[in-house]
């Protein structure tokens, strides 16, 4: 996969992520300020959509962010974008399934049949945004998560351990192989002298001649003669 992919890929998620997030914030404000207006009530899936969508808008859109005017920084390491990613997704698939529950339980799925205009037809129609809008947040976010966990994983077993620690601008996700790290030349033995008890023999025997009186190596002729021992006369 070209490295490039990915930044593009996250680019356009987090971006639209971030619209979605706008408009479900937009939404569920307001369905929390009509049903406890008119019905002293709000629904559980409103307040979750109002704490998703802004969670998503204050992040996603600063990770993109300090990315580009920071290298290096713990926000943009892959690592801690997929720890970020993964928790959104299941925020955002939280929401869409209690949006859900209420459509099918309190509001129905059909809003047509509410009177136009009424307070109950607003509120069954915004639901029912909130939980498109949910879904569509979530299958986004786990798309991006899935893609960008797979090709990090991919990477990291062919030798790149440390891609986990970079940006996902900066990292190379190609499949090719870690350069091999150059191998400890062995340690070279140096050779023992060996016994060898034929040598002590001659060497021997040549001391002995050379004791005798035998000419050393390298010298001709006899070797001098001590002179006698000067005789006393006896008295």
């Amino acid at each position: 996969m070209s490295s490039a992919l990915l930044p593009r890929l996250r680019l356009v998620s987090f971006g639209v992520v971030s619209l979605f997030s706008l408009v479900v914030l937009g939404l569920s404000a307001h369905l929390i300020n009509l049903t406890t207006t008119y019905y002293g009530v709000y629904f559980t899936f409103a307040a979750l959509g109002t704490a998703t969508s802004l969670l998503s808008l204050l992040s996603l859109p600063a990770v993109i962010y300090i990315d580009n005017i920071r290298k290096g920084a713990f926000t943009s390491k892959i690592a801690t974008e997929l720890g970020l990613v993964g928790f959104l997704w299941i925020l955002w698939l939280a929401t869409a399934a209690t949006a859900t529950d209420t459509v099918g339980i309190n509001l129905g799925s059909n809003c047509g049949r509410y009177k136009p205009g009424s307070r109950i037809r607003t509120a069954c129609s915004e639901t029912s945004a909130v939980q498109a809008f949910g879904y569509l947040s979530w299958l986004i976010l786990l798309a991006y998560f899935s893609a960008l966990l797979f090709f990090t994983a991919a990477a990291a077993v062919r030798g790149h351990k440390d891609i986990w620690f970079h940006s996902v601008k900066e990292a190379d996700f190609n499949f090719a192989s870690a350069p091999p790290t150059a191998a400890a030349a062995p340690a070279v033995e140096k050779p023992q002298p060996q016994y060898d008890p034929t040598i002590a023999q001659n060497t021997g025997a040549s001391q002995q001649q050379h004791s005798q009186g035998s000419p050393a190596p390298g010298w001709a002729g006899q070797p001098a003669q001590p002179p006698p021992a000067a005789s006393y006369p006896q008295v």
